[in-house]
């Protein structure tokens, strides 16, 4: 792994020279749930402080504005886009963390909430392309085994239980009915027995296929 360059190597100019280089790119609340607008740019990344949703003014002067800085206010959050270091989507919770060079402690995080899974994918897409091809993709799943663990002893405690079952219950039939016990009327069908045992063993290996087959749990974005 590549040292880390210190902090004031990460400096580069205000913002995007001329308006309209590098088109702006401006996601707002309610779509973003835990700051009041997030702008990126070519060379940084504003997360303006919760507030409610923007004014219509407010979007129009931040896609146009020369120092977005300024528009946004001295709480708002910068992140330099040379400093990040790695990205995460959590896809349980559509947020968006940003570890980066902090000039106050040497490292930081940043965190974008969304509303959507959309507005998460589009944000993580557009800041992927930014940072450009330094940055590779990593999925994270969660392991296997640890997905089936419980449909898979599910499936085999019933398949146990229903077997145990339907063989005692067909030899308390045979011996009720060769000594005439009234205890073989009311005794259940050891097929009936079976039947059950297979039902709940088809919706256990419906759970166990939905399990594997889920999605990654997060996505991650680090420097090749």
């Amino acid at each position: 792994m590549p040292a880390l360059k210190p902090f004031e190597a990460y400096t580069q100019p205000s913002d995007t020279g001329f308006p309209g280089l590098g088109r702006r790119r401006v996601w707002k609340a309610p779509d973003v749930l835990s700051h009041s607008m997030v702008v990126l740019t070519l060379p940084r990344l504003f997360l303006a402080a919760q507030s409610g949703e923007p004014k219509p003014e407010t979007v129009a002067a931040v896609e146009t504005a020369m120092d977005v800085e300024s528009v946004l206010g001295p709480f708002a959050t910068v992140v330099e886009l040379a400093s990040i270091r790695r990205v995460k989507l959590d896809l349980h919770t559509n947020t968006v963390h940003i570890d980066h060079a902090s000039e106050r402690n040497g490292q930081g995080r940043a965190s974008i909430t969304l509303g959507t899974p959309e507005i998460a994918d589009e944000v993580f897409t557009k800041l992927w392309r930014r940072l450009g091809t330094e940055f590779s993709l990593r999925q994270y799943s969660s392991d296997p085994w640890t997905a089936a663990r419980l449909p898979v002893a599910f499936m085999a405690a019933a398949i146990a239980f229903a077997g145990i079952f339907a063989i005692a219950l067909n030899a308390l039939n045979d011996m009720a009915i060769t000594h005439d016990w009234p205890a073989a009327r009311v005794l259940p069908n050891w097929k009936l027995v079976c039947g059950v045992g297979g039902a709940a063993v088809a919706i256990a290996q419906i759970t166990l296929y939905r399990r594997l087959m889920r999605p990654p749990e997060r996505l991650e974005l680090f420097r090749s």
